[in-house]
Order: structure tokens, then C-alpha cells, then sequence
């Protein structure tokens, strides 16, 4: 049986996350944290801004709506917050799981849904295209994380999908 792309595109997403991950418990502790001028004000916004769109999509592709979705994102922004880099990680950990839980039990990637939002109205997706949207999202923010690290002084981790299929 072949794996479907967007699960392998998941696959992908998790592997540089866990990458990154790596590569910042080696730097100072100081760098996931640091206030610097840039797009986000600290690698640990970026990564919780990540988290927050992860759980959105995978809550969207549930069925679950906005008004309960916010809620949610509300209450894991106030968790995560200003957490160490081990905390946010368990929680990259645990939402990856869920996340392979749900792809596991979905009979057709290709299915489309119909998402209502009160800001971009009503819209339809294929969960195939969410997955590809979601490691798309992460490889711009995992971007971010390498600038904001050679920022100060550190280097960044390397994510090129190739050395992915390589393993």
C-alpha cells in the first residue's frame, strides 16, 4: 500500500520540526527567547504561532467550528506562552500525534470540506491541501527561526526536504 503524498508532506513537516527542535536545544537557551527586530519578536513566538495554526487546521479538518476553535487557540496561546523550549516541544509532540491519529482514520485525503470563517467567509479545502498548506506554512516560519538565529550569532537548522527523503 503507497502513502499518500500529503501524509508523506506531514511526515516531512514533523521531521524538520523535530529538526529544528534539535538544533535549539544545542544553542544558548537565551536565542528561544531573545526579543530581536524581525517579523516575530522571539523564536518561541514563532514556534507557538506555528502550534496555533497547526491545532486550527487539524481542529478545522475535525469538523470542529471557528467560535470553539478560538476558544481552544485562546486557552494554548495563555498555556505556551513564555514556556521552555521542552515544553513547547512536548506540545509540537502531542499535536503531531493527534494529528496522526486523525490522517490514520481518514478514508480519503482528497475529501473536500467546507470551512465558514467570519473574516474570509466560506470556503471548501481538500484535506490534502490542508496537509501540503500546513508543512508549506512551517518551512516560511522554520525560515524565520534560521534568520532570527543567525540574528544572533548562531546558525540555523538545516530542513531541505531532500535530506527528508534521503532517510
Amino acid at each position: 500500500m503507497s502513502i499518500h503524498r500529503a501524509v508523506k508532506m506531514y511526515d516531512y513537516h514533523v521531521w524538520a520540526n523535530r529538526r529544528v527542535f534539535n538544533h535549539l536545544k544545542q544553542q544558548p537557551e537565551k536565542i528561544f527567547n531573545n526579543q530581536i527586530q524581525g517579523v516575530f519578536p522571539s523564536i518561541s513566538a514563532v514556534l507557538v504561532h506555528m502550534y496555533m495554526v497547526e491545532m486550527a487546521w487539524l481542529e478545522t479538518m475535525k469538523g470542529n467550528l471557528y467560535e470553539a476553535i478560538s476558544q481552544k487557540i485562546k486557552q494554548k496561546t495563555v498555556e505556551l506562552n513564555g514556556q521552555p523550549l521542552e515544553v513547547v516541544e512536548a506540545a509540537f509532540e502531542t499535536l503531531a500525534e493527534d494529528f496522526h491519529r486523525f490522517l490514520a482514520g481518514e478514508e480519503d485525503l482528497e475529501r473536500v470540506i467546507e470551512v465558514e470563517h467570519p473574516h474570509y467567509g466560506r470556503s471548501k479545502f481538500a484535506l490534502a491541501d490542508i496537509i501540503h498548506h500546513l508543512a508549506n506554512h512551517g518551512t516560511y516560519h522554520r525560515g524565520h527561526i534560521s534568520a532570527m538565529s543567525h540574528q544572533q550569532g548562531e546558525k540555523g537548522a538545516s530542513t531541505d526536504y531532500i535530506f527528508f527523503v534521503e532517510e
